[in-house]
């Protein structure tokens, strides 16, 4: 009877063991959620382990500009404010002003973007953010962002809009109906440029940054 009990324990172990390994290898592939938050202009912000926020502009935009060409960030331990103009994404003669998503102080910039900006289109929520700000009231100023899956369902609304503002343009659209956001800023006149900007990107153009 003890030996019959001595294997029963074992083999209990060893399942045990098995099944905590399983649990293990489950842990670890399992993704990370990064929470990230939308401006209605089209820019995002996430927050770091240190409390400090990164900041860089989203899909819609660097699929609608085109190829990233020249990027004009904020001078370090400048204030920016969210919602107003902080940096200028340049695409041939086209330049892209973009509102922050969040208040602070300026405290780096990506040098790797600076250096290429094609990160901004090969991952504009990875490495191609822009730059990092110490907040000055994220807490109160995230009511003001989009975030999970209300934010998926704005983007998707984005384009809808986006169907409708060159609905007279035929040759802007895929063949299945949808919108086609690459290179826009080379298809657009200066005028329906000017009203892209207004319209989607909240953009004052006549404000520069300093």
């Amino acid at each position: 009877m003890s030996i019959i009990l001595a294997l029963a324990t074992v083999i209990g172990l060893l399942i045990t063991g098995l099944f905590r390994r399983s649990g293990q290898r489950t842990a670890a592939l399992s993704p990370v959620l990064i929470k990230r938050y939308i401006h209605p202009g089209h820019t995002w912000a996430r927050e770091t382990e240190d409390g400090d926020v990164l900041v860089g502009i989203d899909d819609f935009t660097q699929s609608l500009i085109g190829n990233v060409e020249g990027l004009e960030l904020p001078r370090l331990l400048k204030r920016v404010e969210q919602g107003k103009v902080a940096w200028t994404v340049r695409h041939g003669a086209r330049a892209l002003p973009m509102v922050c998503p969040v208040s602070g102080r300026v405290i780096e910039k990506n040098e790797m973007v600076l250096t290429n900006p094609g990160l901004v289109n090969t991952s504009p929520y990875g490495d191609g953010w822009l730059i990092r700000v110490r907040p000055r009231r994220f807490s109160a100023e995230m009511h003001n962002l989009i975030t999970g899956r209300s934010a998926a369902q704005w983007v998707d609304g984005a384009r809808a809009r986006l169907a409708g503002f060159f609905s007279g343009a035929p040759v802007l659209m895929y063949q299945d109906g949808g919108v086609m956001l690459t290179d826009l800023a080379d298809r657009c006149s200066d005028e329906e440029w000017e009203r892209l900007l207004r319209e989607f990107f909240l953009a004052d153009t006549t404000t520069k940054q300093h």
